[in-house]
């Protein structure tokens, strides 16, 4: 992206006002800030157990310079099982603004049985995409089922839970969650369901079973 920045030379005369001579434009090189995570994107850890941010590295390709980041940790509670969304976010002087997330996943769920696979959802039979990132925590790459590339991420607390917390979406750029999130595993029948609250998409319980 290119910014051109003007400035205008002014000179006085001898005679009434000012006269302008010329206009020099300085094209400046505009770059979005560039984050890189430092560990994991996506954690499990069990409930109780502790967890330091080993932040993250910004790099601002504007001018050259770079600094760690930290992010905002106060709402991970590891005694309370449940998916928590870390965000890392920098401003450069510009204006433009970049951000990362981590994934944990709060549970002691066994995961023994891999979820992943291809699921069709039932009320439109859009097919989406589900897999195991980390221990009990899952990325769908179509979260409402509607065709559409919108990646989303659940937990997976027990055999019968989904916590499909709130987190910020890289393709809507906002805060998504969802509610009412369940799991059913079984030899012929497995499937996983949730209502989405994010933009653009109704508050309709969707039904996601798996067909490989």
């Amino acid at each position: 992206m290119r910014t051109i920045l003007f400035a205008a030379l002014l000179t006085t005369g001898m005679a009434l006002g000012c006269k302008k001579e010329n206009d020099v434009s300085k094209v400046v090189d505009i770059a979005y800030p560039a984050i890189e995570l430092k560990g994991d994107k996506y954690v499990s850890l069990h409930t109780g157990e502790s967890y330091s941010d080993p932040g993250a590295h910004v790099s601002d390709p504007t001018n050259g310079s770079s600094a760690d980041i930290m992010a905002d940790y106060s709402s991970l509670d590891v005694n309370t099982p449940g998916l928590y969304y870390m965000q890392y976010s920098y401003t450069n002087s510009y204006g433009y603004t970049s951000n990362a997330g981590r994934y944990i996943a709060v549970t002691d769920y066994a995961d023994a049985v891999d979820l992943s696979g291809s699921y069709e959802r039932t009320a439109n039979g859009v097919v989406v995409n589900l897999e195991r990132v980390a221990r009990g925590l899952y990325m769908t790459d179509d979260m409402g089922g509607a065709g559409l590339n919108d990646a989303g991420y659940f937990a997976v607390l027990d055999d019968s839970t989904i916590d499909f917390g709130p987190q910020l979406s890289e393709s809507l750029g906002t805060e998504i969650y969802g509610v009412n999130g369940a799991l059913q595993i079984g030899p012929d029948d497995t499937s996983y369901t949730y209502a989405l609250r994010a933009p653009g998409y109704g508050t309709a319980q969707r039904v996601f079973v798996k067909v490989q």
